[in-house]
């Protein structure tokens, strides 16, 4: 049984391993294999998240988390900055459920939104979450937040023309 839980700080030292094993499925994705072996959010940035933003972890019993999500509180949204499942929990809806406590965080406090950036195309990104109910945003859409968000990605060397920002409205 899975239990998903606000994260602590006595989570954060475990994160970074599982967003490693999440990435090691982009092996499968021409062209994006690198992300595979990119750099992690570090134990420092979960910490801070933990303490200042919004993160939960799907636990398991005896074994610990296997999978979590972060995020930040702005003005219009709760912004989710990851969501990695360890890869073997990857298709088991560890992912939806996180979503969903993120969304009952966000309409418990009364935030509108949920946003998020990820790759287009790719089966376990923009059309997994649009499956979830996000729609997909185009550049007339996005405001200052997201498109400076996109910006950092594209500084960072993300592919931006392979990246979208997504919004879901409560």
């Amino acid at each position: 049984m899975i239990r998903i839980r606000p994260a602590t700080p006595c989570d954060a030292p475990a994160l970074p391993g599982i967003e490693r094993s999440s990435g090691t499925i982009f092996r499968q994705w021409a062209g994006l294999e690198w992300i595979a072996d990119d750099d992690v959010q570090s134990e420092e940035r979960h910490h801070t998240l933990i303490a200042d933003g919004v993160a939960f972890v799907a636990e398991l019993p005896g074994h610990g988390p296997a999978a979590f999500l972060n995020g930040s509180v702005t003005p219009d949204a709760l912004h989710i900055w990851q969501v990695a499942v360890h890869r073997d929990r990857q298709g088991q809806g560890l992912g939806r459920q996180l979503i969903d406590a993120a969304q009952g965080y966000a309409v418990d406090h009364g935030v509108p939104s949920l946003t998020l950036t990820t790759f287009r195309a790719v089966p376990w990104n923009e059309p997994y979450y649009r499956r979830l109910g996000f729609v997909t945003l185009d550049d007339g859409q996005l405001g200052p937040r997201l498109r400076a968000v996109l910006d950092a990605e594209k500084q960072a060397g993300l592919p931006i023309a392979q990246r979208c920002a997504m919004r879901k409205m409560l």
